[in-house]
C-alpha cells in the first residue's frame, strides 16, 4: 500500500539503530538442516489492532479488503503454514457482522460502520483460507474495550455492550475492560464466542493472554458480592477466569466437537521460587499473578484443545531461558492429550548487531531446531505476519523449514551500519558526500512536524519508516541550529525508492548525511512500520543518556533496547501498558510518535488558542493537544509555569 498523505518533521529509522548487546545464546544446531520435520500445526497471528498487519487501510470497500486477505493467505500459505489466526475481535468490536459487537473502527475507520454491500470479511477469509488448503482460526480478546483511553470509550458507538451495560466496565490504568468477576459478563463473552461458531465454518477459536490487567484491578463490589467462598482475592480472580475457560470450552464443542480451542498465554506460569510447580525461571512476568491466568491447571484439567505459551525469550536467556520453558511446557502437557504449540517471537529476529542473541534468524533456527526433539511440541505459532513478510530471510527460512524443500544453513548477514546522530566516516557509496557536520535534533525552534492529507491526520496509523526518515530530515539541525533538509533530490540507489516518490528526497538527505542505511538485499523497505522500541532508540541517541532504573516485564535486561527504554520512561517520554508491559515490538501509531517526540524535544502540549486542522481528530481524542502542539507552527515563551504560546 502506498500512502499518499506526507508528513513534515521529526525522528527516526527502522532496522538500523545502534543495538545494545544482550546476554550468551547457544550457536546453531549443526544437524538441524537435516533433520526438519514438518509439524502438525503451523501458524500465523494476523493483528488487526491498529491495522498492524489486516487491513492496509480502515476502509469499506470490499475490493480492498479481498486483496489485503488475498495476499496476506497466499503468503502464508507459500510459506508452509497450515493455520491463519486472525484477530477478528480485537477490543470489543468485530470484523464481521455480530448481534454482540459494533463493526470494528479498525476495519472501515468507525466503529459501527460496515463495509459496502453487506460484504462479510470473515466469511471471506474463511472460504479463501479453506481453498488454500488452510485453517483458519478466529482470535478474540475477551475483556478489552479500549486501548486509547477516555477518548475512546466515550466514542464507543451507543449500541456496544460498554455503553449499554455500563455496570460491566471497569476502568484500570485509563483504559476500560469488562469485570470478569460477574456472571453476566462471562455468559456474554460465551454467547459471543458461539455465535462465530454457529455462523462460520471456522476451524477454531483462540484467546490470547488478555486477561485481568493489573492486581489493582477495582472489583471490590463484585468480590464483595460473589467471591464469598475464597479468602484472597487473587484466587477468586483466577477462579474467575477458570470459569470463562472451561464454560467456553463446553459450550463450543456442544456446537462444533470438532472446533479446535486453544489460548496463548504469557509464556511463564510461575516462577518455581513463587510456586513448587513453577518453572526455573526467575524475575519476570508470571502470568499466574499478573493476569490471574492459571494456565497450567486449564491444560491439567482438559478444558482446553491446546496451549500456545508465548515463550518470546531466546536459548540463553540468563533469567527466562527458552529451553526451561519449552521443556516445562512439554512436561505440562505430557499424557493430558492437550496438544502444546510454541508461539515463537518472530518480530525479534533481525537484530543489526552482531553481538545480540537476535542477530539475524539464527536464534529462530534454533529454536525451531529443539522444538523437533521435543516430541510434545506439535506445533508452532509466529508472531505476526508483518514481520515474517518484511523479513526476507525469516520468509525464505519458514518456506523451507515448513515447505518441501530441506532447509540450508543461513548465512551470518552482514552488519548494517549503526543510525548515528552523527556522521560515519564512510557515507554510503550512492550518496553524495556531506561536509563532516555533527548531525542533532531542533529542540528549540517549535515549527509544525507533521502533516496531513486531505484534512485527516490518521492518528492511529502506524508511523512508516519513510515517514519516520521524513521526519528524521526536517529535524535535523546542525550544531548551530540550522536546518539542514533543503528539500533538493538526490540519488538513494535503493530499488524500492523511485526517484518520483514523496519520501525520496528525505531519503536520500538521510544517507547522505550518513543516518540510515538500508538492507542487505538492496532494499529501504519505506512501507515497514516502526516499533516503539525502535523509536526510543533513536531519539535516545540525541540525549546525553543515563541510566534508568524503570523496568517493564517484556523488557528483560538483555534486551538490545532495554537501557534507553529505561531512560526514556524514567525521563517521562514514554509509559507502560495497563497490564505492565511495555510491549516494545508493537508498531507506534502516528499519534503515539507525535506524543513520544513531544515529551523528548520538550514541547509541553496544552490547551491552545489555535484550529485542528484535521477533521479525525476530535477535541475529545486522547491525543488531541499533542497532534496541534506539533502539526501548527508557532512561537513560545518559557514562563514559571511552563511554556505558554505567543
Amino acid at each position: 500500500m502506498i500512502k499518499h498523505w506526507k508528513p513534515i518533521l521529526a525522528l527516526v529509522l527502522v532496522g538500523v539503530l545502534a543495538l545494545i548487546g544482550l546476554g550468551r545464546w547457544s550457536q546453531p544446531d549443526a544437524s538441524a538442516a537435516s533433520t526438519w520435520e514438518k509439524k502438525e500445526f503451523r501458524a500465523v497471528w494476523v493483528s488487526t489492532v491498529y491495522r498492524l498487519d489486516y487491513p492496509s487501510q480502515a476502509t469499506t470497500d470490499p475490493a480492498v479488503l479481498k486483496a489485503d486477505a488475498d495476499e496476506i493467505l497466499q503468503n502464508c500459505a507459500d510459506m508452509g503454514m497450515t493455520a491463519v489466526i486472525l484477530q477478528v475481535r480485537p477490543s470489543a468490536d468485530a470484523l464481521y457482522p455480530s448481534a454482540y459487537y459494533p463493526w470494528s473502527k479498525y476495519l472501515t475507520g468507525t466503529q459501527g460502520t460496515a463495509p459496502q454491500g453487506g460484504f462479510d470479511p470473515l466469511a471471506y477469509w474463511v472460504e479463501e483460507a479453506h481453498k488454500l488448503g488452510l485453517e483458519l482460526h478466529a482470535w478474540i480478546n475477551p475483556f478489552r474495550i479500549t486501548k486509547g483511553g477516555q477518548s475512546e470509550f466515550d466514542a464507543l458507538t451507543a449500541d456496544h455492550p460498554a455503553k449499554v451495560h455500563p455496570e460491566w466496565v471497569v476502568e484500570y490504568e485509563d483504559n476500560f475492560y469488562f469485570n470478569p468477576g460477574l456472571p453476566e459478563v462471562r455468559e456474554y463473552i460465551v454467547q459471543g464466542a458461539e455465535e462465530l461458531a454457529r455462523n462460520y465454518d471456522i476451524d477454531g477459536v483462540h484467546l490470547d493472554d488478555y486477561f485481568y490487567p493489573g492486581s489493582g484491578f477495582d472489583d471490590a463490589a463484585a468480590y464483595a458480592q460473589y467471591g464469598g467462598g475464597f479468602s484472597d482475592i487473587g484466587d477468586w480472580r483466577r477462579d474467575n477466569v477458570n470459569q470463562l475457560v472451561k464454560t467456553l470450552g463446553e459450550r463450543l464443542h456442544a456446537i462444533d466437537p470438532d472446533l479446535s480451542y486453544g489460548i496463548s498465554p504469557s509464556g511463564v506460569w510461575a516462577d518455581k521460587s513463587s510456586l513448587p510447580e513453577g518453572s526455573n525461571t526467575t524475575g519476570g512476568y508470571e502470568s499466574y499473578y499478573a493476569a490471574y491466568a492459571d494456565s497450567r491447571k486449564w491444560v491439567k484439567e482438559g478444558w482446553i484443545d491446546y496451549i500456545c505459551p508465548q515463550v518470546y525469550w531466546c536459548i540463553g536467556h540468563k533469567s527466562m531461558d527458552y529451553e526451561t520453558i519449552a521443556r516445562w511446557w512439554a512436561d505440562v502437557v505430557r499424557g493430558t492429550g492437550v496438544s502444546l504449540y510454541i508461539g515463537m517471537a518472530d518480530y525479534q529476529a533481525g537484530n543489526t548487531e552482531s553481538s545480540s542473541p537476535w542477530y539475524g534468524i539464527t536464534a529462530i533456527e534454533n529454536m525451531l531446531a529443539l522444538n523437533q526433539k521435543l516430541p510434545e511440541v506439535t506445533g508452532e505459532v509466529h508472531f505476526r505476519y508483518q514481520f515474517l513478510v518484511d523479513n526476507s530471510a525469516l520468509n525464505g527460512l519458514y518456506r523451507k523449514a515448513y515447505g518441501d524443500v530441506q532447509p540450508e544453513p543461513t548465512p551470518t548477514p552482514t552488519p548494517t551500519p549503526a543510525l548515528t546522530p552523527t556522521v560515519p566516516a564512510t557515507p554510503q557509496p550512492t550518496a553524495t558526500p556531506a561536509p563532516a557536520v555533527t548531525v542533532t535534533l531542533d529542540t528549540v525552534n517549535h515549527t509544525a512536524y507533521m502533516e496531513g492529507d486531505n484534512g485527516l491526520f490518521r492518528p492511529e496509523a502506524t508511523l512508516s519508516r519513510a515517514e519516520a526518515v521524513a521526519m528524521l530530515a526536517r529535524l535535523a539541525v546542525d550544531g548551530n541550529g540550522n536546518a539542514l533538509y533543503t528539500g533538493a533530490a538526490g540519488t538513494t540507489g535503493f530499488s524500492d525508492v523511485p526517484a518520483t516518490a514523496w519520501y525520496a528526497p528525505y531519503v536520500a538527505f538521510a544517507q547522505k548525511y550518513g543516518l540510515v542505511n538500508g538492507y542487505s538485499d538492496g532494499t529501504f523497505r519505506p512501507e515497514q512500520p516502526v516499533s516503539r522500541a525502535e523509536l526510543v532508540k533513536l531519539l535516545s541517541a540525541f540525549f546525553p543518556q543515563t541510566s534508568g532504573t524503570v523496568t517493564f516485564p517484556d523488557v528483560p535486561a538483555d534486551h538490545w533496547a532495554a537501557d534507553v527504554i529505561s531512560f526514556a520512561a524514567g525521563q517521562g517520554w514514554v509509559s507502560g501498558y495497563p497490564d505492565g508491559t511495555f510491549q516494545p515490538a508493537r508498531s507506534i501509531s502516528r499519534a503515539e510518535a507525535v506524543k513520544l517526540v513531544n515529551q523528548a524535544l520538550g514541547r509541553q502540549a496544552g490547551e491552545r488558542e489555535a484550529a485542528m486542522p484535521f477533521s479525525d481528530v476530535p477535541a475529545g481524542h486522547w491525543a488531541y493537544w499533542e497532534i496541534l502542539e506539533a502539526s501548527v507552527t508557532h512561537e513560545y515563551e518559557k514562563t514559571t509555569s511552563g511554556e505558554d504560546w505567543k
